[in-house]
């Protein structure tokens, strides 16, 4: 990908986080899938969790980053809209580390990446919020040297590890969001948040777009949008639910002894 379609595409999914509509993502994990989303989606996003699964890895920096950056490639070369990539913590507790695994994902031709802070020293439990900042400053920083204006989703955990009460999982990611703004972050990432009141609070209270995962208890889109969220991921679901539809397909030509469908081209 030249460097001019590359920045068109990092200023088409900024401003694809600045309508009233949310941005929703059916997160993909392969070139496949990625190919079939990008037919009716703006935009292309991973899940970490699916791409490990379908890698035959557990979540959680346990997929070698240049496994990852090699799926980017062969992502960003079948679509031809903006694609964004879940790095978990950045592959690396240091701000360096962060930068040099975001460098390569931009040269894989992303526009955008999540950045988690509930995955410090390889276990699930919530960095510094000034440890986090530092990786996110250190990866604005790298991103504005090939002049391509990448999207730094800071995504923070506390209501997913059970900070504290609703109350004070709010506050502390409300307290997050400055400083993960004030680092260059461009949106705030908040899986485990599915309280539409605490949502619409969140909102009110940081200026940075906010990000909402799929889960159980989530309210529906058009009731998010209401209050102003500006993305939805779908997650790791879409890749539950084709493995389900897979094993469940398996499970009847096995059953039956007759090819079903599946010799139907376009089915």
């Amino acid at each position: 990908m030249d460097a001019k379609t590359q920045q068109q595409y990092a200023e088409t999914f900024l401003a694809l986080h600045g309508t009233a509509d949310p941005l929703v993502l059916f997160n993909s994990w392969d070139a496949a899938t990625a190919k079939a989303i990008a037919k009716t989606s703006p935009a292309i996003a991973t899940s970490s969790g699916a791409v490990a699964s379908a890698l035959g890895y557990a979540d959680g920096e346990n997929v070698p980053l240049d496994l990852v950056v090699g799926l980017v490639s062969r992502i960003t070369a079948a679509v031809s809209v903006p694609v964004s990539v879940d790095l978990e913590a950045g592959y690396g507790d240091t701000p360096d580390a962060a930068a040099a695994s975001a460098a390569r994902i931009l040269q894989a031709g992303a526009v955008g990446i999540n950045i988690e802070d509930g995955l410090s020293g390889g276990k699930r439990q919530l960095a510094g919020a000034l440890q986090h900042a530092a990786k996110i400053r250190a990866v604005r920083d790298t991103a504005q040297r090939p002049g391509v204006h990448l999207f730094i989703n800071a995504r923070t955990d506390p209501f997913l590890l059970k900070f504290g009460s609703p109350e004070e999982c709010l506050n502390e990611v409300a307290r997050r969001a400055k400083v993960y703004a004030d680092a260059g972050a461009d949106g705030l990432f908040v899986p485990g948040l599915t309280d539409l009141a605490l949502i619409e609070r969140l909102v009110q209270l940081t200026p940075l777009p906010i990000n909402i995962m799929v889960t159980q208890g989530i309210p529906e889109i058009r009731d998010l949008a209401r209050v102003g969220v500006r993305r939805v991921s779908l997650g790791p679901w879409p890749m539950m639910a084709a493995m389900r539809l897979i094993g469940q397909a398996a499970a009847g030509v096995a059953a039956s002894k007759q090819y079903g469908t599946f010799l139907q081209p376009n089915a």
